[in-house]
């Protein structure tokens, strides 16, 4: 039987605010490459005592996700959205005023990385799993999407700002931005009353099983997909937390650097899109291996990226790594949601995302450490390439331990 048009039209209001939700916060991490260099040069701090700021927002949002899963589970999306807002709103506007490297650390690492986790991947995924049981990755390409047009706006944008005005207008004017973009659309789109998330249904299997966070974290499946989504999310952070240093480095300006950056979420766009859709069509785990691989495929453009003079390998870069940069989240969360499903789904998504903190956490502070041991991002950018393809070892493994579970049971 058709699905009435009204339903209809709020599922995918959902997937449009979850697209606005993820532009900005996939968008607000990406900018912190360009700050990353203005906060050196403004106040001379080391590489890797700067880049630990953003290790400590990824392990702040990491520990932070179960939370806001569990909040979004007992409460309703509604309330954890609203907080999420306000709290990152307010982290962005205090870290105009940063002046020491601790303040830097408590109003990026702790209080933005809190408003991050609260608005990000955790509750959307929740929602759009239940609500898009039969085509979950179709729905979560989509909202991931959001995640490239924030990085292609966002990144360019606050370089922008930065070189007219400092980048102290332009925390304030992204604290400003991130208010109006979040906030109206869950008043919008959420009722008053703190409605709770909808039982999961059938996955693509036609199977549900009401899976608890005991249970999920009693299961050896749940620990292999934390592995894989650790070395994912490690190998990402040593990439674009470093991207635009490195490319200052080789010769490029700042503003070009940043722009061919922003063609990379440009190209994400439509990666997320497509992958999405092909995780639907294909098996999940054939998707994540085509991910990486076109991952590893930019950066191998970006190791053979010496000097200026080789513009076209940057380029390179942006399409390549670009096209597998985010898809690899919406996947692996796909793959989670087919497995965990239940009305606790939520808090085990965010269990699951701690791995993201863990990794990217090394992955960004390894970089600026490999940088200040050996002058030089080679090795950094080669261990990348290798935990992306572990991680795509550790995915094939899962359908085995499934099938092997079920047994057991």
């Amino acid at each position: 039987m058709a699905e009435p048009k009204t339903s209809l039209f709020r599922r995918y209001c959902l997937v449009g605010l979850a697209f606005t939700h993820l532009g900005v916060s996939r968008g607000l991490i990406a900018t912190f490459s360009v700050f990353y260099v203005a906060f050196i040069e403004t106040f001379g701090w080391s590489r890797a005592a700067t880049a630990g700021a953003l290790s400590l927002l990824i392990v702040t949002e990491g520990l932070s996700l179960p939370l806001a899963g569990s909040f979004t589970d007992r409460v309703g999306p509604r309330r954890a959205l609203l907080l999420g807002g306000i709290v990152l709103a307010l982290g962005l506007g205090f870290t105009a005023t940063v002046s020491s490297l601790w303040q830097l650390y408590f109003w990026v690492g702790l209080v933005t990385a809190l408003g991050l986790g609260l608005i990000g991947m955790v509750p959307h995924i929740a929602i759009l799993s239940r609500e898009f049981p039969e085509r979950r990755g179709t729905a979560l390409g989509l909202a991931f999407a959001g995640g490239g047009v924030g990085i292609a706006v966002l990144v360019p944008l606050s370089q922008a700002l930065i070189s007219r005005w400092g980048w102290p207008t332009a925390y304030m004017a992204l604290a400003v931005s991130t208010a109006v973009l979040v906030i109206p659309p869950v008043l919008l789109f959420f009722p008053a009353a703190p409605a709770k998330l909808a039982v999961a249904a059938p996955d693509r299997t036609g199977k549900t099983e009401d899976w608890t966070v005991a249970q999920a974290l009693r299961s050896g499946v749940f620990w292999l997909l934390f592995g894989s989504r650790v070395l994912a999310s490690m190998g990402n952070q040593l990439i674009v937390t470093h991207q635009i240093a490195y490319a200052v480095d080789v010769g490029f300006s700042k503003l070009f650097a940043a722009s061919v950056f922003g063609l990379m979420g440009i190209c994400s766009i439509f990666g997320r899109i497509f992958f999405g859709y092909l995780a639907d069509r294909i098996k999940r785990e054939a998707a994540f291996t085509w991910v990486q691989a076109v991952s590893v495929l930019g950066i191998v453009a970006l190791l053979l990226l010496k000097d200026d003079s080789l513009s076209l390998l940057l380029y390179a870069y942006a399409v390549f790594y670009g096209l597998g940069q985010g898809s690899r989240a919406l996947v692996l969360s796909a793959i989670s949601a087919d497995i965990f499903s239940g009305k606790s789904f939520g808090a085990i998504l965010g269990y699951f995302t701690l791995s993201i903190g863990i990794g990217g956490a090394v992955g960004s502070w390894l970089g600026g450490f490999i940088f200040d041991a050996t002058g030089s991002y080679t090795s950094a950018f080669v261990i990348a390439a290798l935990c992306c393809l572990v991680s795509v070892i550790a995915v094939w493994i899962t359908p085995g331990m499934v099938a092997a579970q079920a047994r057991g049971r």
